[in-house]
């Protein structure tokens, strides 16, 4: 079978506390709440490519314990492949996640076995896709990353939302990734970081990218594949802002593999995350059908 869309990135467990506010240094606050709910970046945009029925795997490393189960049969019930290797030892990821009343948020990610996923634990069928999407490891996963990439078919179309981790890096540790990417999907910081430049255009040309989107949350997004488009954002009610990039992933690559243009499929993204941020959890919203991973809530 061949897939429309595979992930390539870490698999974490997300632990959600609502907060009165975000702390600072040597500041005490309180916790209102608890949420936990299944995460990785590119797991996370799979799972709504296929609430909205594409053909979507994943690919990553998990331990051998309770949250590497989770993870797993989340993806299995979200209707996702699961192309996932569970390791003898060792925990699974999890990012502990700090969330305000406005929807603001502080992670801190603890990566476990994911950076031990080596390329030979790759299973060959996963990379028959149409599309291979690429998000950030915290160590040398990325090595895998590049492995893969470069084994790939030159028919696939590469997508990366290099996230904070992988843009303080710089372009010269992301060379060899960069060079294969057909469409970066990122933030207004994230691009700075790479390029010096905020601007979709001048980024484009510098990093050799053909389309370019910006991601500027209530500001919008701003997108260059040729010709710059500038799409508004929705307005609604922000509860939680996990997982609203990799919702809008899924939007605009949904609606780029069904061939429509720039614009049409910027403005989807903007629709899929704005349906995320109206709940707790990066998945628990998003449109279609899909029961989820189970939740604690405190």
């Amino acid at each position: 079978m061949r897939f429309d869309a595979v992930g390539l990135g870490a698999l974490n467990m997300d632990q959600l506390h609502m907060v009165e506010r975000i702390a600072g240094p040597d500041e005490e606050t309180f916790v209102r709440g608890l949420v936990e709910s299944c995460g990785g970046s590119a797991a996370n945009t799979m799972i709504g490519l296929s609430r909205l029925g594409l053909r979507t795997a994943h690919i990553g490393k998990v331990a051998d314990d309770r949250e590497g189960g989770l993870l797993r049969s989340n993806l299995s019930s979200e209707g996702v492949t699961d192309f996932t290797v569970v390791a003898d030892t060792g925990r699974s990821g999890r990012v502990m996640g700090f969330v305000d009343p406005d929807g603001n948020r502080a992670l801190y990610v603890d990566p476990g076995v994911n950076d031990t996923l080596r390329v030979d634990e790759v299973a060959d069928e996963a990379l028959n896709t149409e599309l291979l999407h690429l998000t950030s490891f915290a160590g040398d996963g990325i090595n895998v990353q590049v492995e893969v990439i470069e084994a790939l078919d030159e028919s696939v179309t590469v997508s990366l939302d290099p996230g904070h981790i992988y843009a303080s890096r710089g372009v010269s540790e992301l060379s060899d990734i960069l060079e294969r990417t057909d469409i970066l999907l990122t933030n207004q910081r994230e691009l700075e970081l790479m390029t010096g430049s905020a601007d979709p255009e001048e980024a484009a040309s510098l990093l050799g990218i053909g389309v370019v989107v910006v991601k500027m949350g209530a500001r919008g997004v701003r997108a260059w594949d040729g010709e710059s488009v500038m799409v508004d954002a929705l307005s609604t009610e922000c509860v939680d802002t996990t997982g609203a990039g990799d919702a809008f992933n899924a939007g605009f690559i949904y609606a780029w593999l069904e061939g429509f243009g720039l614009e049409v499929s910027c403005r989807f993204g903007n629709y899929i995350a704005s349906r995320c941020i109206g709940g707790y959890g990066a998945t628990e919203s998003l449109p279609g059908t899909g029961p989820g991973c189970p939740q604690e809530v405190r």
